[in-house]
């Protein structure tokens, strides 16, 4: 019921579960932990799934 009300109604991205293993490692590499992660889910109209696509730009 949560994933209607948040995603087909308000437009809520939830992201669940992502595989953040790459994105720590090059993060100690880089000594840096700042990083802007962006999902764009595709526009479906009453949708309440999309497949992933998030990117994390550094």
């Amino acid at each position: 019921m949560m994933h209607q009300e948040l995603i087909a109604k308000l437009g809520v991205v939830l992201g669940e579960p992502w595989n953040l293993d790459a994105l720590v490692a090059d993060s100690r590499a880089a000594g840096g932990w700042t990083s802007l992660t962006v999902v764009k889910p595709l526009h479906l109209v009453g949708g309440v799934g999309s497949p992933p696509n998030a990117t994390a730009i550094r």
